[in-house]
Order: C-alpha cells, then structure tokens, then sequence
C-alpha cells in the first residue's frame, strides 16, 4: 500500500467525532463546511487530511479512503490537484493567514475539480486569519463553489467570526486522557517512565507528548520548576540568574519560548490547585504546597505573555532571559 499513511487506523482518541466524520463520509452527506475544534495535537489535521483522502478516493470503504488508488497516494503526497491547504504564514510580530492566501485559495476553488468529483480545502490555523482574510473567506462560504469542500482547524472556536461560524458545522476534538496517551507512547517504544510524565505534561495533546519524546520537552519543564523553586525560596541570585542566562543563550528562540509557556503552566496551577485540571498533573501536589498570591501570579504569567512577544524582535536572547527573570524576581519581591 505505498506509503499511504491517511488512515483511520492511525488515529487515536475522539471516537465519538471519528465515527460521526465516517458516517458522514460513507453516506455521502458530509457538509460543504466544516470546522475542526480542538487544542493543537489532538489530531485535527491528521483527522481532515483523512477525511479529505476519503472525498477524493476512487473507492472509499466505510467512510475510509482505500489507500490503493492513485487519488489516495497523491493526497497523502499533497500533491492532489483538487486537494488546496492553506497555513498561517510567519511574520515578524505573529504568524497569521492573509487576504492573499485567501484569494489564491478561491481562485483554485473556483475551478472544475480535475481528478476527482469534487474539491477539499483545508484551512489550517483558521483562527489566525486576520479581518480582512475572515471576510474575504466568508463571502465564498456564503456563495460556495458547489464542488468544493472547505475544513477549517482551529484551537480557538470563540475567535472565528460568528458568521463564518453560523455557516459551518462543527465537531469538537477533547483533550486526551493522561493513561491513553501514555499507552500510544509505549506502542511507539517510550519506556513507561518516561510515557507517564510526558503524558501527565501534555496537557490531553498526544501530538504534544510526541515532541516530548523526542526532544527535551520534559527537561525544559523541570527547569521552569527549578527556577520557580529557586524564586520562591529567595535563591534566584544575580549569579543563578547570569548562569541561567548564560545557558538560555545556546537556546533557540523557540526552545526558550516553550520554557516560558512550561513556567506560566506551573503558575497556573499554583494559582488554581484544586479548581482547575492542572497542567502539571504527576507534580499537583508539590505545586499544591507552594504559596504564591494570586496578584503576584498574574503579574508573572502577564510578564510571560510579554517576553514571548519580545523573543519575535531582533534582542539578544540572552539579556532577554536574564531580564525576564530579573523581572519575576522583581514582581515576587515587590
């Protein structure tokens, strides 16, 4: 079977919205919209990509693409040319989707499909379309092209226009349990250890615990806790702060990014132990005992929020880490 790899089989989780796309699929009632919601890594991409292979496959079986035919394999290559996909662009502020795409995405839905009955669009980060992009958007699914399907991704349902919404219809991806996403782990060769907490740390993302797998995604949230350790016992010196930002330095702007994100987790959950899911479920009960005030907590996540930011300019990462943590450690002793 070549390398098709669109298949239900290596699907994982939401059986509830697999089943419902199947049955669609297989009745031939899938709608000429969709919206895909659901937190990154939980296979909302894999899930559309399926789906699209299934309405563009010479012989779907069940609501499944057969995987044999040359239909199957050129949208598995992305190479179909009646399958499109459209995807946030980076900029120098934000990665985002712009009216351009948008009208070069209309210009091909526009057209006669060419190998198949139909046309598939995905539209992957639908939520980072910027104003003009969402309207121009909502003019084609006001007006569709009767042989076009459109599937848009999005992690934040709330921030589509309503309108693009009212014309969609919508399944919903949830979040992972921490025990399934630990046994996928172990199918894939990750020792239980380790499949425990890079399971406990992905916050319900299978696709999240992966990258865990194999990078240092885990390491990079023990040393979040070091310095959150460090800060609330009053050791985050001028010299732990230098050394620290000495070894941030040898860090991709990304990779410091992601450490940001692992320290406002571990915030979070100090802030909410015992009223909200916790990121950080395997530590919920040493995060449980430190004491930090709400207000001081707030003012960290914000700086968080605000250091992310700064990584998108030119700055010298190392003094942005050290005058990120220098700013924490200001707020917890202010």
């Amino acid at each position: 079977m070549s390398n098709f790899n669109l298949s239900w089989d290596n699907f994982f989780g939401n059986e509830p919205a697999v089943d419902y796309l199947r049955k669609n699929l297989a009745e031939n009632i899938f709608p000429h919209a969709v919206i895909f919601s659901g937190i990154e890594g939980v296979g909302k991409r894999l899930a559309a990509e399926i789906c699209a292979a299934a309405l563009l496959c010479e012989n779907p079986r069940d609501g499944a693409p057969c995987g044999v035919c040359d239909n199957c394999n050129l949208t598995a290559a992305h190479t179909h040319p009646d399958f499109y996909i459209v995807e946030a662009e980076e900029t120098k502020t934000a990665r985002n989707i712009k009216i351009g795409q948008i009208r070069d995405m209309q210009s091909e839905a526009a057209l006669m499909p060419i190998n198949s009955a139909r046309r598939v669009v995905i539209i992957d980060g639908a939520e980072l379309m910027n104003k003009a992009a969402a309207n121009c958007l909502l003019k084609t699914l006001e007006e569709p092209p009767g042989q076009t399907i459109f599937i848009l991704l999005t992690t934040n349902l709330s921030s589509l226009l309503m309108t693009i919404r009212s014309r969609c219809g919508t399944v919903r991806f949830d979040k992972l349990s921490a025990a399934s996403i630990r046994d996928v782990l172990i199918s894939k060769g990750v020792e239980d250890r380790d499949a425990g907490k890079f399971a406990a740390i992905a916050n319900g993302s299978l696709g999240q615990a992966l990258k865990f797998s194999t990078s240092d995604g885990a390491a990079l949230r023990d040393k979040a806790l070091d310095i959150l350790n460090k800060l609330i016992a009053n050791k985050l010196t001028n010299e732990e702060i230098f050394t620290a930002g000495a070894k941030f330095a040898e860090w991709s702007r990304e990779k410091f990014a992601n450490f940001i994100v692992h320290l406002q987790r571990l915030l979070r959950d100090v802030c909410f132990v015992g009223e909200l899911e916790p990121y950080n479920s395997d530590i919920a009960a040493r995060l449980a005992e430190m004491k930090l005030p709400e207000r001081k907590i707030f003012l960290m996540i914000e700086t968080g929020v605000e250091y992310r930011k700064r990584l998108r300019s030119n700055a010298n990462l190392r003094l942005l880490a050290e005058a990120y943590l220098f700013q924490l450690r200001k707020i917890y002793g202010g």
